[in-house]
């Protein structure tokens, strides 16, 4: 983590999005922040930690295969043996018979986790779903993709996920405010690194196929207090709810932390109506949508990623969309 300063800053911009605008001074108290965005390799360790495979609502583990062969040991773990539905033998070197009664859930997660290996792996090493956790992992092809994906950003995890890692870790995620001081220092600058756009720090402006880098592979792009990948790579939740309004009404305001959202601060649940990106407003609902901040690697129209990932750009997302480009960092309190 790198220390941000407590201190006024210029939050917003005045010739962008109207939800930017107007540029105005807020005071943050000082704070500590993830130099770099949560890396596949430290979500994969929350996971095993916490046994959270049956609380999780993102398939975070479809782009990593450390998750995988997480998700694999563990259902091979509860469950007794293989689900009746794939009518296979039980795995070597156990005795308990095939066709265990597995949830549904379970069922669906478990064969996710092999398809989403397979995908992986793309042809490169033959897996099955016959096979035990430990036959799966020691796969040379498996341990490749393990060790060049650990330090790529976690995502498709959906904000609920990304609260749940901060208080696992002791940390919580940043507020608007805390997220764009770190982003831009106190001098208003445009980007982390300054006012010009400059491709070459930073990973953005390429097809959506393309994908993020590992965290820090931009170092001429960081951040005024040291922060790296803010511009770019993924988008990052952040704590706040979504209102277009927030910057005009927060001027001079210390410590903000955006709109109230729903009573109490629950979320909306997958099957609410408000939960829906296709529910009229479309985010402008000021009780509905969480803020994500610093754009992603995809976006190659022209000008799309010098505007996207500017520090005071905003966007926003269902709190229950897990998207392929959108993870996250945390932050503490300073003492």
């Amino acid at each position: 983590m790198v220390f941000v300063p407590s201190g006024w800053f210029a939050m917003g911009c005045e010739d962008a999005h109207a939800d930017e605008a107007p540029p105005h001074r807020v005071f943050v108290s000082s704070f500590f922040i993830d130099r770099c965005e949560v890396t596949q390799s430290e979500f994969a360790r929350f996971v095993r930690s916490g046994g959270a495979w049956n609380r999780l609502e993102g398939p975070w583990y479809r782009d990593c295969a450390e998750g995988c062969v997480d998700g694999i040991r563990y259902f091979e773990e509860i469950y007794p043996g293989l689900p009746a539905e794939t009518q296979a033998k039980p795995p070597a070197g156990t005795n308990a018979p095939a066709g265990a009664s597995w949830k549904p859930a379970d069922l669906a997660c478990w064969r996710a986790l092999w398809a989403s290996l397979e995908q992986m792996l793309d042809g490169r090493a033959s897996i099955s779903a016959n096979r035990r956790c430990e036959d799966v992992a020691a796969i040379p092809q498996v341990q490749e993709l393990i060790r060049s994906q650990a330090r790529l950003p976690v995502r498709r995890v959906t904000w609920r996920d990304a609260a749940a890692y901060a208080r696992w870790a002791g940390k919580r995620l940043p507020s608007e405010a805390e997220w764009e001081k770190a982003a831009r220092g106190a001098d208003a600058r445009r980007y982390p690194w300054g006012e010009a756009w400059e491709s070459a720090r930073c990973r953005a402006g390429l097809p959506p196929e393309a994908g993020p880098a590992s965290v820090g592979s931009f170092p001429e792009g960081v951040s005024p207090f040291g922060c790296l990948d803010m511009a770019g790579n993924v988008w990052e939740w952040v704590a706040d709810w979504y209102d277009e309004q927030y910057y005009s009404s927060s001027g001079e305001a210390k410590d903000p932390k955006g709109p109230e959202g729903l009573p109490g601060g629950q979320l909306p649940g997958p099957g609410d109506e408000t939960s829906l990106l296709r529910t009229p407003g479309q985010g402008h609902e000021k009780q509905t949508r969480k803020v994500v901040r610093g754009g992603g690697w995809a976006g190659s129209l022209p000008n799309q990623a010098a505007y996207n990932v500017r520090c005071s750009r905003r966007m926003w997302s269902n709190p229950s969309y897990a998207s392929p480009d959108v993870g996250f960092r945390c932050v503490q309190d300073a003492p």
